[in-house]
């Protein structure tokens, strides 16, 4: 006996469908009753940096005082040069830091400032001045400057 196919031989495909795109993963953002730990961490952030800012601004002003032979004024000299780097980079963190309480005040925190899409929960509580979403830092980080 022989077995017939009743399953229809198809035309060849006129186009190819384009496949279904993976529905983006849903983002969980921060909700109103996240912010007060959150406020308390920035405010704890930005006391610290002010402290070592302070501290840094102190050495700064004795290691002036200390002038002595060549190779103490070299050293002096490079030190100084590490304290303002190091001051500046925690001049943008505490700039990052107050946007992020000003934001909290508006009602605008937790939103990417590129895409205005809920920063994740995650991303926020590691980094809780974060300004953009993960993938919007990520073309931040990649576009030429």
């Amino acid at each position: 006996m022989k077995k017939t196919s009743t399953a229809k031989k198809s035309a060849a495909p006129t186009a190819l469908a384009p496949k279904p795109s993976k529905p983006e993963p849903k983002v969980e953002g921060i909700s109103k009753r996240d912010l007060p730990p959150i406020r308390k961490k920035l405010l704890e952030m930005r006391e610290q940096l002010l402290k070592a800012v302070n501290d840094k601004q102190q050495r700064d002003i004795e290691v002036g005082q200390d002038v002595g032979d060549e190779a103490d004024q070299a050293t002096s000299s490079q030190e100084k040069e590490m304290l303002f780097e190091l001051s500046d980079n925690e001049r943008v963190m505490l700039d990052q830091i107050e946007g992020s309480l000003r934001k909290m005040e508006k009602g605008a925190y937790g939103l990417c400032e590129s895409c205005q899409k809920p920063i994740a929960k995650a991303r926020i509580q590691a980094v809780p001045f974060a300004r953009y979403c993960i993938q919007c830092q990520s073309s931040q980080e990649r576009a030429p400057v």
